[in-house]
């Protein structure tokens, strides 16, 4: 990859960031819980739940997997920061954390009567990384941008936003990631396709297409 000057990369960085799955995935949440009930107790509720159980049992798991391997390297560190690249270099325990993301969420959202727009996203976000786990067996895809995709494509169809709206967000994110040197158009290419391929026929399935 051709090297970017370094303000571009401190740009691309911040982008990379701010648009980070597990950082707009509340606001996604949030959105979808809010447009089904006005009641901050109930959307907030709905968001709470959606979102503890999405993201503490694989923030668990991937922190003690990660210790455990620093451990047998002799390093004995972790840290939140190094945990992704932990995650990316082992497929296996991307499948596992993508199945905590999704097992214990949805049927606890199902209990408390959350909006099926919420339950949808998250089955549609956990297939992604599901399916993303296995591709990158034989072929490095963008978790990064497919994670993405999946929940942008959820929020808008859900919420009835125009894709020209939604469209520049995931271009943006994957011109940053390019700039990172962190992947390449085609694998780029391949993570947008897995978000769309596996969250449309979902969304189709819970009544949205």
């Amino acid at each position: 990859m051709t090297p970017y000057p370094e303000s571009t990369r401190r740009i691309a960085k911040v982008i990379s960031k701010l648009l980070h799955p597990y950082v707009c995935l509340p606001v996604v949440v949030a959105l979808i819980a809010y447009q089904a009930s006005p009641n901050p107790a109930t959307w907030t509720t709905w968001t709470m739940a959606a979102l503890l159980l999405a993201y503490l049992p694989p923030l668990l798991y991937s922190y003690r997997q990660a210790r455990v391997t620093a451990v047998a390297q002799t390093t004995g560190q972790v840290s939140l920061g190094s945990m992704p690249q932990f995650v990316r270099e082992h497929p296996n325990e991307l499948s596992v954390g993508a199945c905590l993301f999704g097992v214990f969420s949805v049927p606890i959202l199902y209990f408390l009567n959350s909006p099926p727009g919420i339950i949808a996203t998250i089955v549609g976000a956990t297939a992604t990384m599901l399916l993303t786990a296995q591709v990158n067996r034989i072929y490095r895809s963008s978790l990064h941008l497919a994670f993405f995709t999946s929940m942008t494509l959820s929020l808008g169809i859900i919420l009835s936003i125009p894709w020209l709206f939604i469209a520049p967000f995931i271009v943006v994110l994957g011109v940053s990631r390019y700039h990172l040197g962190s992947h390449t158009p085609a694998q780029l290419g391949v993570g947008l396709l897995i978000g769309l391929a596996v969250t449309i026929p979902i969304l189709n399935a819970f009544g949205f297409l």
